[in-house]
């Protein structure tokens, strides 16, 4: 039996990652839009799982439509980390007189906002020097330090928040913990990690991990959907160390794809073994 008829004949909900598997920026991966909808056409459960908090909902919801042409996909069908980081926050802090130092993009700051949330430090900020730190204020409403992936990353935002985590003894919090991100088939960037491990270099502890693979995000699915049969479920992803972990961590089947992240010859390493290998989610129907 192909790959493709034991996905369909085994699994009736496919909890499938978004960026290298769906998409590449704004470049569609050949096959997805169409092994999407082939899921659809078996009324499958099809759940988005993104470690991206750099889009809101809405932002995915949109590229499904405009880029792959899927325009009947519930918002909450549509996780991402920035909403497990949302949901955990709010759950958590005193919305009224807690803020949160935000290192990340303006989209995260929506969710956050969305969520009723109150954060700053987005976009790009002035350099100071060591009088400037002397004689910084400390905002001591500050309890939470997000860092994420920050095109304005800095020698100055990192200083802040270690500032924050360190005199403020705020909780340190990211969305993912994504090394690297996929920008086209053949080239991978820095990612949420590289920002991470600045600030865990100077303060020696790691941050709480909101998203893939840790297993707080199938929680969330299953409060939203009721409780999947991990018998029945398979995770879809191209990072073997965040998607596949995430599957292995919650008991359930998993399908990496070689068009992002991990690559065949990355396999022979792996301590653990997907369950399913395919050059792409197009593979779902390789053979109709």
């Amino acid at each position: 039996m192909s790959a493709r008829r034991k996905l369909l004949h085994l699994y009736e909900t496919f909890l499938i990652d978004c960026d290298g598997v769906l998409w590449h920026g704004d470049l569609p991966i050949s096959g997805a839009s169409r092994a999407i909808k082939t899921l659809q056409a078996y009324k499958k459960q099809v759940i988005f799982v993104s470690n991206n908090c750099g889009k809101t909902v809405d932002q995915i919801q949109y590229k499904l439509k405009t880029l792959l042409n899927i325009d009947d996909i519930p918002k909450k069908n549509i996780i991402t980390s920035g909403v497990s980081t949302a949901i955990y926050l709010k759950n958590k802090m005193n919305l009224d007189s807690e803020k949160v130092f935000l290192i990340a993009q303006d989209a995260f700051k929506q969710t956050l906002s969305d969520h009723g949330i109150q954060s700053f430090g987005i976009g790009p900020v002035a350099v100071k020097d060591s009088h400037d730190w002397t004689n910084f204020e400390m905002d001591k409403s500050v309890k939470y330090v997000i860092a994420s992936h920050d095109p304005y990353f800095s020698y100055t935002k990192l200083t802040e928040a270690y500032l924050y985590l360190q005199e403020n003894n705020a909780e340190f919090i990211a969305p993912d913990c994504d090394n690297l991100f996929s920008v086209s088939r053949t080239r991978r960037v820095p990612g949420s990690l590289s920002v991470q491990a600045a600030l865990s270099a100077v303060l020696e502890r790691k941050p709480k991990i909101m998203g893939k693979p840790d297993p707080f995000l199938f929680e969330l699915i299953q409060k939203e959907h009721g409780k999947l049969s991990p018998d029945t479920t398979v995770m879809i992803g191209d990072n073997y160390k965040t998607d596949m972990k995430f599957g292995f961590n919650c008991g359930i089947s998993t399908a990496l794809v070689f068009t992002g992240n991990s690559k065949p010859e990355h396999v022979p390493s792996f301590e653990r073994k997907p369950d399913f290998v395919m050059e792409g989610l197009g593979d779902i129907c390789d053979d109709e």
